[in-house]
């Protein structure tokens, strides 16, 4: 067995597995690798190697695929681990056994992966408008999520996607230290490193990690392991760094106020896998953000030229640096942000409902609570890195798990009444790392609402924004996933204006204001980050407002209103979305999010005025159909543009399915036995040119239900000339 492509891999039970002398003879074994201690002093040194599967008969040998039972995977779920994988490296073959796993498991139908059930859904979830409303489909309501990326089509995965401690020491042969030179040959070369992480510093936003600290200790880890790390890798030189790094993993981190004394504890010889996991989540991002064809890819060589395999090849690496970091219960700011980090990935790989990104919610939240990020007893400690850094990630993490619980319907993690904190100041990243005069100059250049006066959206600003937004939709979901009854009309009316005062109380410079989507003053970011808070506005405001019409409060206008205007902005991104190439990743969460709650509303709506008994019927709610008939036309152009390799992509192939169900049903209405009296037209002469039709046409009782019956253009004869003469108006 060798000790380069090798990484003992644990039982079911989550034990180590023991050599199989050690386990025939029902003794304890050191799991070291390549061979045991004990095998050693014995020598029996060639007898000694790991089964995968002891227990199993051997197959036959023949040239058909083995059907020998494996280990069971979950579905949604990476395998705990791969005993063999490849290196990056183009002519290095895969092993057998690797071959075996993708072999056996191309041979599994996508179908069965797609039926799946996807799990509860709540009556806030994307889809609840349209659960609440199936009998208005014909076929059966059903919301389905599969993985964009079924597990072993492409890259077989080092790691669980799980919070799990790795045991052992960091000794060199230890399975600590092999899994970390598994991760460093992970690493791209030096060249292609700084290439991408160019393309993170200047185009990439991330409200997770700190940019520039991340920067940093990608241009110290070359400094410094610049030799180890030179290709072609070397195994000595590789578990010297990776023994390092485990070691530095077992002393706690400190924080320090000083930016340069908080920089040197984890970066240099410093190094820790956290922040491995860092820069491993910098390149993912990075990656994700670079069309599927950029040139970057098509310059790669071997398996890394698809863009696909590159990014789960990043983000299983991230994934493993977590397990490496995960040791002796030490926990620290950099580690629960690489959680966070690590699960927004998780959302954007294998979607926004998989059951991978809610057990990630689930160690995401256990970890920030352990370390007290949810209890900020300091509010008059002066501000600081140390200090801004655990309130900006915590109000990262609040918020995640707010759009989660929204979005899925399920109960949230975190709940406002039992937390104490506040929101991050609007201070640019500069003066906190720099400290002294400049930050207190920046503290003294903010409003009395704590917002930066400068009229530039820094990270911290968008991050308070959004953060503001999750503690008022914390009071909502309250309602909403519990007890309705508790829903008063005064209650509902304090949050309303509450909704609406916060977001008033935004700068301009981060609302959205007329005219921001068509001038060319506004870069795209700026326009990305202001449509998404306007978005978040919105989708708070139509939460509060279902809930509002469905107690009997409200008649439903302002729902209807908030809905429209979702609508509208969720199809400018596709309408407009050369202007955000990087951010096509996240089209697909904004359709869910955003576009199909929105649309759910609207199609419910559109449907029940088809059903009105007679047109003389005054309409109760105000909305141009047309307009909206129009978006949702585009909402479906939207959801099928989205690729197979997103996250949400069968969902949105659902959502799209059942959309254009009921635009067929609006646009093509059943036909509605009448009796139509023919009055003969009398005293009036027809030009050659001219084509008589029914005065009430234009009528504005019967404008929405037979304009829209375009069938009189048919027998106009378009061959003859105008069908009005124009000549006389010149």
């Amino acid at each position: 067995m060798s000790a380069i492509n090798e990484v003992l891999p644990r039982r079911r039970n989550g034990k180590q597995r023991a050599c199989e002398p050690c386990r025939k003879a029902k003794i304890a074994c050191d799991h070291s690798l390549p061979i045991c201690q004990r095998c050693k002093r014995k020598n029996i040194s060639s007898k000694c190697h790991y089964h995968e599967a002891p227990m199993t008969k051997r197959a036959p040998h023949n040239n058909s695929v083995s059907t020998s039972p494996g280990p069971r995977v979950p579905v949604q779920q990476e395998p705990l681990s791969s005993p063999n994988i490849s290196s990056p490296s183009p002519n290095a073959a895969a092993p057998s056994s690797f071959r075996n796993t993708l072999r056996r498991r191309s041979t599994c139908s996508p179908q069965t992966t797609a039926s799946k059930p996807a799990g509860f859904f709540g009556p806030t979830a994307f889809s609840a408008v349209f659960s609440e409303n199936r009998e208005n489909f014909e076929d059966d309501f059903q919301v389905v999520n599969a993985a964009a990326v079924p597990n072993g089509s492409y890259y077989e995965s080092i790691q669980p996607q799980t919070f799990l401690m790795l045991g052992g020491s960091g000794h060199p042969g230890s399975a600590r230290v092999m899994l970390g030179v598994k991760v460093l040959r992970q690493l791209p070369d030096e060249r292609t490193f700084s290439f991408l992480m160019n393309r993170y510093k200047e185009s990439h936003y991330d409200c997770v990690l700190h940019k520039p600290s991340v920067l940093y200790c990608g241009t110290s880890l070359w400094k410094t392991f610049g030799k180890e790390l030179v290709e072609p890798r070397q195994l000595g030189n590789l578990e010297k760094v990776s023994s390092l790094l485990c070691k530095n993993a077992e002393d706690a981190l400190e924080e320090y106020d000083d930016y340069e004394r908080y920089l040197a504890s984890f970066s240099g010889t410093n190094m820790r896998w956290e922040i491995m996991g860092h820069l491993f989540s910098a390149l993912t991002s990075t990656l994700l953000s670079l069309p599927e064809r950029d040139h970057f890819f098509i310059s790669q060589i071997g398996p890394r030229s698809n863009r696909k395999y590159f990014v789960l090849e990043m983000k299983d690496a991230a994934q493993a640096c977590i397990t490496l970091s995960n040791y002796m219960d030490l926990l620290n700011v950099p580690m629960v942000a690489l959680l966070a980090k690590n699960m927004i990935l998780s959302t954007v790989i294998h979607g926004d409902t998989s059951l991978i990104a809610w057990r990630q919610l689930g160690d995401l939240v256990s970890a920030a609570t352990a370390l007290g990020l949810h209890r900020d007893e300091e509010f008059d400690r002066p501000i600081s890195v140390a200090s801004e850094s655990r309130r900006s990630i915590f109000g990262v993490i609040f918020k995640i798990d707010k759009s989660t619980s929204l979005l899925t319907g399920r109960p949230p993690a975190l709940s406002y009444q039992y937390t104490r904190f506040k929101p991050c100041s609007a201070i640019p990243e500069e003066a906190l790392m720099r400290g002294g005069r400049e930050l207190e100059k920046a503290i003294a250049g903010l409003d009395s609402n704590g917002w930066n006066t400068d009229g530039i959206q820094h990270t911290s600003t968008l991050n308070r924004a959004f953060v503001l937004m999750a503690i008022i939709l914390d009071q909502i979901l309250e309602f909403s996933l519990g007890d309705p009854a508790n829903f008063s009309q005064e209650r509902c009316k304090e949050l309303i204006d509450k909704t609406n005062q916060v977001y008033a109380d935004f700068p301009s410079f981060v609302r959205l204001c007329k005219g921001d989507t068509t001038s060319p003053c506004i870069s795209d970011q700026v326009l990305f980050s202001k449509l998404g808070i306007r978005l978040e506005y919105l989708e708070v405001n139509l939460l509060l407002e279902r809930l509002a019409s469905k107690a009997g409060i409200t008649n439903g206008q302002a729902m209807i209103d908030s809905a429209r205007e979702m609508l509208e902005l969720t199809v400018l991104f596709w309408v407009q979305r050369d202007r955000f190439i990087e951010r096509h990743s996240d089209f697909d969460w904004l359709l869910m999010c955003y576009g199909v709650p929105a649309s759910g509303v609207l199609c419910v709506h559109l449907l029940n005025q088809m059903k009105q008994s007679s047109p003389e019927i005054e309409q109760p709610l105000r909305f141009r159909r047309s307009e909206i008939v129009q978006n949702l036309s585009l909402l479906v152009g939207f959801l099928e543009w989205v690729q197979p390799t997103a996250g949400n992509y069968q969902l949105c192939t659902r959502m799209k399915k059942i959309i254009k169900q009921i635009l067929d049903k609006i646009l093509n209405p059943p036909p509605v036995q009448s009796v139509t009296v023919i009055t003969p037209v009398s005293n009036v002469s027809l030009d050659a040119n001219d084509v008589a039709f029914d005065d009430n046409t234009f009528q504005s009782g019967s404008y929405e239900n037979q304009l829209d019956d375009l069938d009189w253009l048919n027998s106009v004869d378009w061959s003859r000339g105008p069908w009005i003469d124009l000549s006389g108006l010149t």
